[in-house]
């Protein structure tokens, strides 16, 4: 039977075996009344609830702001919150539970056990190889350091596969005019092990999304860096898919490339009955209008639609849409449900939203 999509603009409370959605005219929001992008956030299954943290925001942006000038100075944030999605919780919130020992954004993240680890991302003081795990202890948060990864990365694309993170391309410093192809892995039931390296992707990107399906990681879109006329980091917006085999630790480029070039996909892309499901993005037009001088004057707003991916049959199909195109946001699975957290809208702009999209039969 097919399956489709349904955008619930409304609570959403979730247990262990399944997810019961209640009307509510209320959406779900994080604790930042602006938004922010590039946060991270993961399930705590046990707790019935996501632990979410980080990301960037433009707190004394002019309304409207276009420019640079009018947005003002970017803010990274380190405090680290909890968002109760228990059927008793009528009206969930997310309260701050906790601070990470510095701010990030554009990090990679997941969960493992009962706790959430961060891997790389940057803030105010560039880009880091720094790596976090944190848990909840009796309400409070604990934060430990793990090894650092063995460059700088921010903008990674990243995926678990058992216990194992894998942390993908990326760029290395902020003024870097090249993006990343490298990658590493790190047990996180071992992690004094440290990160090892993996074989390097055929296409380097950042931004780009990562799934897991069957144990191969599938990489999708993003874009690559080069230098322009003037020396500084120019865009091409990918479309492109890449699979990587953890067994032979080898790569493949997918014959099925996305519909069309997306940047900040929210992530890591949530996996359902074989298919894995691409939402939102930054599909690039405004900005190759840009570049050759023939932007509109207003930007259009972010990718609102949800493809998904079946590799088996190498098949795309649009499911659907979600109400709020954003970008760089966090996907958090539960079940047959996708929970797409903040984000950005336009650029500069984010919203403090948390849309969910359940798979129905």
């Amino acid at each position: 039977m097919k399956r489709t999509l349904l955008l619930l603009s409304a609570l959403s409370f979730a247990a262990q075996a399944e997810i019961q959605s209640v009307a509510s005219d209320t959406w779900l929001q994080i604790g930042d009344k602006v938004g922010r992008a590039g946060m991270a956030a993961v399930l705590l299954e046990s707790r019935n609830g996501i632990i979410m943290t980080g990301g960037a925001n433009f707190p004394n942006a002019k309304p409207g702001a276009k420019t640079p000038a009018e947005r003002g100075a970017k803010a990274y944030y380190g405090d680290v919150s909890f968002l109760n999605l228990s059927r008793g919780c009528t009206t969930p919130q997310a309260e701050v539970v906790g601070q990470l020992p510095a701010p990030i954004g554009y990090a990679a993240f997941a969960a493992y056990g009962d706790s959430m680890v961060i891997a790389g991302g940057c803030n105010d003081s560039g880009h880091v190889s720094t790596v976090t795990c944190s848990r909840l202890v009796d309400g409070k948060l604990v934060t430990e350091l793990w090894p650092s990864l063995p460059v700088t990365m921010a903008y990674p694309a990243f995926a678990v596969v058992g216990s194992r993170l894998y942390v993908m391309g990326g760029q290395e410093k902020a003024d870097s005019v090249t993006t990343l192809s490298c990658g590493y892995v790190l047990d996180m039931a071992t992690p004094g092990e440290g990160w090892k390296p993996i074989a390097r992707m055929p296409e380097a990107r950042m931004l780009a999304a990562a799934g897991v399906v069957n144990g191969r990681i599938y990489v999708m879109g993003g874009c690559s860096l080069h230098p322009d006329a003037a020396g500084a980091a120019e865009r091409t917006y990918l479309h492109s898919v890449l699979c990587y085999n953890p067994e032979t630790n080898r790569w493949s480029t997918v014959p099925a490339p996305m519909p069309e070039p997306l940047v900040g996909v929210a992530n890591p892309l949530p996996s359902y009955a074989g298919k894995l499901y691409v939402v939102a993005g930054d599909p690039g037009n405004f900005y190759r209008a840009s570049l050759c001088g023939q932007a509109p004057a207003d930007h259009p707003g972010q990718n609102s639609s949800v493809y998904s991916f079946t590799p088996a049959s190498l098949q795309w199909a649009k499911e659907g849409g979600n109400a709020t195109g954003v970008a760089t946001c966090p996907a958090v699975q539960w079940g047959d449900s996708f929970y797409i957290i903040s984000g950005e809208t336009h650029p500069g702009i984010r919203t403090p939203l948390i849309s969910n999209i359940q798979i129905t039969k």
